[in-house]
């Protein structure tokens, strides 16, 4: 028997274009092998029926719907994604039909608990090991407020888990274990948006290099002018006067005209000069914060890749493991529970526990409880109270 998986991660505004390039597979994935290009055609959205700007839908929808006399705040969760998903096996003798109605049956679920309008999204990706859905959700209380806070507090979300898993018993589900892939998800997510801001201020970087490389032509054109003027040296002239009367020059009407022409120029000459020299400053200083930016926003990217690597690594051998103690884990965990309740002057009855492993625990707390009492051992660890 297979069992459902849901997990939610909470989104701020600078990671919602990394969710929907990885939503959307709007570029090639090179950080996560899973992903096999060749299926991507099967995946879907039950929402849209082409690509959406995650961004401008969420926003829309939170100016809308969001009443508040104060500003949201930039670092406030905008997007709450659940992953919706079962295990393998599950998946393997299921008619594309059925797994349809299985994705459709939780989008429905997730909507009527959290409100039909809230939901922006629900892509079903069918292109990794396991077929699994995002669904996006903006956080509106009843109250209209944006708060992820004040709805998925952990009474809420222990109360989702135990909704959600008896939701999919149709499906013959039983509730699921914590999903151990959520970091390196998260990783992947803040990979794809630095990617997108690094992209951004490359293009950036360029704009203010190429206004550099304009304001540079309009100085050389000002050299150039100002180099053209010097032809003034060249007007010929004529000294009148000596040493009674002061002495003046004289020229030619049109070379008269030149000089005047070039005078007023001068100035203007100059004052532009100092302005685009300003400006070409500005311009260079922008860029080199800019080319700054980048190589801090490149550092943090290689520093998740690495995390990532080491986290894949970390959740490989503890799966291995787990795999390998589950069965210890579960029989330790029902002999727990029996202790529990016991204190709790409960009785011990078989709808405590989830699995025979549990069952196991249960009657081995049994046997040792009943061998204190009694001196000779006796064997009643399957008398477990109905």
């Amino acid at each position: 028997m297979g069992f459902i998986i849901c997990n939610m991660r909470k989104f701020k505004s600078a990671d919602i274009k990394g969710l929907q390039i990885h939503n959307q597979r709007e570029k090639e994935s090179h950080t996560n092998p899973d992903i096999d290009r060749n299926r991507a055609h099967l995946n879907y959205d039950l929402l849209h029926d082409q690509r959406v700007d995650y961004k401008a839908l969420i926003n829309e929808h939170i100016e809308k719907n969001v009443e508040t006399k104060r500003a949201i705040r930039k670092d406030a969760v905008r997007c709450c994604s659940f992953m919706i998903s079962a295990s393998p096996e599950f998946f393997e003798k299921l008619s594309p039909e059925r797994e349809k109605e299985f994705f459709k049956s939780n989008l429905t679920f997730l909507q009527e608990r959290y409100g039909k309008e809230n939901v922006m999204y629900a892509s079903v990706h069918k292109d990794e090991k396991t077929p699994h859905m995002h669904v996006g959700l903006v956080p509106i209380t009843k109250e209209k407020k944006l708060s992820a806070k004040q709805i998925f507090n952990k009474v809420e979300m222990k109360q989702l888990q135990e909704a959600i898993g008896k939701h999919n018993e149709k499906f013959g589900l039983l509730r699921g274990e914590p999903s151990d892939k959520k970091y390196l998800e998260m990783n992947k997510f803040k990979r794809e948006a630095l990617k997108e801001e690094i992209k951004e201020l490359e293009q950036q970087k360029l704009d203010h290099e190429k206004a550099a490389a304009q304001i540079s032509g309009r100085l050389d054109d000002l050299k150039k002018t100002a180099f053209e003027a010097q032809a003034v040296d060249q007007i010929e002239v004529k000294e009148k006067g000596g040493l009674l009367t002061a002495k003046t020059v004289q020229m030619s009407k049109e070379d008269f005209a030149q000089v005047q022409s070039l005078a007023k120029a001068g100035e203007v000459f100059r004052k532009e000069n100092k302005k685009l020299e300003k400006e070409l400053a500005q311009e260079r200083s922008k860029t080199s914060e800019l080319s700054k930016k980048n190589r801090i926003l490149e550092a943090r990217n290689q520093e998740l890749e690495l995390e990532n690597r080491f986290l894949k690594r970390a959740i490989n051998k503890f799966m291995d493991v787990f795999k390998e103690k589950k069965q210890e884990y579960m029989i330790i965990f029902g002999h727990l529970k029996a202790g529990l309740l016991r204190q709790m002057n409960m009785k011990i009855t078989d709808h405590h526990f989830e699995n025979q492993n549990e069952l196991k625990g249960a009657q081995h707390f049994l046997y040792e409880e009943e061998r204190k009492k009694t001196a000779p051992k006796k064997d009643r660890g399957s008398e477990l109270e109905r």
